[in-house]
């Protein structure tokens, strides 16, 4: 447990990192743009999200429960995820570029910021290297790693707001970004080495694709009704307005950051009480729940009785009206912070047709929910609907699939 909490500092301080850089570099950017143009920007990003979910094939906690389950195994492991991803970013970028460029042209600045923010796609299989120090609990290389690019990229990002650079340019600073953080890894991965060079088995990748295909709908489907609403605002309410809700989901969304740093750290701690028998198992998760509850609740109050100085502060006038948003959309957080819980128990049971089954009711209540509030209430139905999808999938939907889970997101014992 010690070892958790101390690895886990070195990813919360990495998400504390991005989260400063997001309030101070993130908001000028939002400011410099403006509502239509950071709604232009918000729309490409949204669309590589679902190429994002589809290219990480869903096997994160696969990858990190059989390394350290098997640390003799690491480095097939690892060189077979690694391969298969790659082909798999790269496959995403071409669908990506070809689906945009077929719905608003070859010549469309839309179909350009796709292109370039989508090279992201390929770099993202550097992440592996990430999965073998999260196997290990060793974080920090990693942390170390990428806070170097990431503060490349920010300061190239002030560069252009000096400059008076033109949206574009924002898009080529995500693949700057995953460029260095692929290379930063790389020599990250030099100093902590696994044992032996990294192989390719083509029947493990068949076991790894087999198991992880129904996470990977199911990221896919988390990315439906996660981004979905912005998509479905764009259309409904136009670029305006999806500037306005873009700009307070950077806010809501930077408290998502805690829960993912925890189980990062969390994961092989509860892989190894799973092995150590029932009862340490659920006491774990049950006190991994209790605290993400509780974090979780207090964040979002407190984030809601100070939304309309934060809106002000952060973003302007121009952004005037978008606090009550705001105050409304935080509250995803809760469910967020339980599933992110949940998730593990879902790994190490092997249940991974359930977490698809939970996020497809997500998504299918986002976009229904979207569909009939959007016209009525506009960006206040559109977070109404994201509160409502996300509890539905993280939460409601256990009282079916697992009451001894509901209870312990409840904080009513394991």
């Amino acid at each position: 447990m010690l070892a958790a909490l101390h690895n886990s500092g070195w990813v919360v301080l990495d998400k504390l990192a991005r989260l400063s850089f997001a309030l101070l570099v993130g908001t000028w950017v939002v400011r410099y743009l403006g509502p239509a143009q950071f709604g232009e920007l918000a729309y490409a990003i949204a669309v590589i999200a679902f190429f994002q979910a589809i290219a990480n094939l869903g096997m994160d906690g696969i990858v990190v429960r059989d390394i350290a389950k098997s640390p003799s195994s690491s480095s097939r492991i690892l060189g077979t995820a690694f391969l298969i991803r790659t082909g798999a970013g790269a496959a995403c970028w071409l669908a990506a570029v070809l689906s945009s460029g077929w719905f608003y042209g070859w010549y469309d600045r839309t179909t350009w910021i796709v292109a370039i923010v989508g090279g992201s796609l390929i770099f993202q299989a550097a992440d592996t290297v990430d999965l073998w120090f999260q196997s290990q609990t060793k974080s920090k290389f990693a942390v170390l790693a990428k806070l170097g690019g990431y503060l490349v990229t920010n300061g190239v990002r002030v560069v252009m707001i000096k400059i008076d650079a033109p949206l574009l340019a924002f898009g080529v600073a995500f693949l700057i970004e995953a460029l260095l953080s692929a290379t930063a890894l790389a020599f990250a991965y030099r100093r902590f080495p696994s044992d032996g060079r990294w192989q390719y088995s083509h029947e493990l990748a068949k076991d790894l694709i087999k198991e992880s295909w129904p996470f990977l709908l199911s990221g896919l489907s988390i990315m439906v009704y996660m981004r979905i609403d912005q998509i479905m605002v764009k259309e409904f309410l136009g670029e305006q307005a999806l500037g306005l809700y873009a700009a307070v989901l950077q806010v809501s969304s930077l408290w998502h950051v805690i829960p993912m740093a925890l189980s990062i750290s969390f994961a092989p701690m509860i892989a190894r009480r799973r092995q150590d028998g029932e009862a340490a198992y659920y006491r774990a998760l049950a006190s991994i729940f209790r605290v993400f509850l509780v974090i979780s609740v207090a964040l979002s109050f407190v984030t809601m009785a100070l939304s309309h100085q934060i809106v002000a502060l952060l973003f302007g006038p121009q952004y005037a009206g978008a606090s009550e948003i705001l105050a409304i959309h935080v509250f995803t957080n809760i469910a967020i912070f339980l599933g992110v819980a949940q998730s593990l128990w879902l790994v190490n049971e092997r249940k991974s047709r359930i977490a698809l089954q939970k996020t497809v009711i997500g998504g299918v209540c986002s976009v229904g929910l979207n569909l009939l509030l959007l016209p009525a209430f506009g960006l206040v139905g559109a977070a109404v609907s994201a509160v409502v999808a996300h509890t539905a999938s993280a939460v409601l939907s256990n009282i079916f699939y697992s009451r001894r889970i509901l209870k312990m997101q409840l904080g009513l014992g394991g």
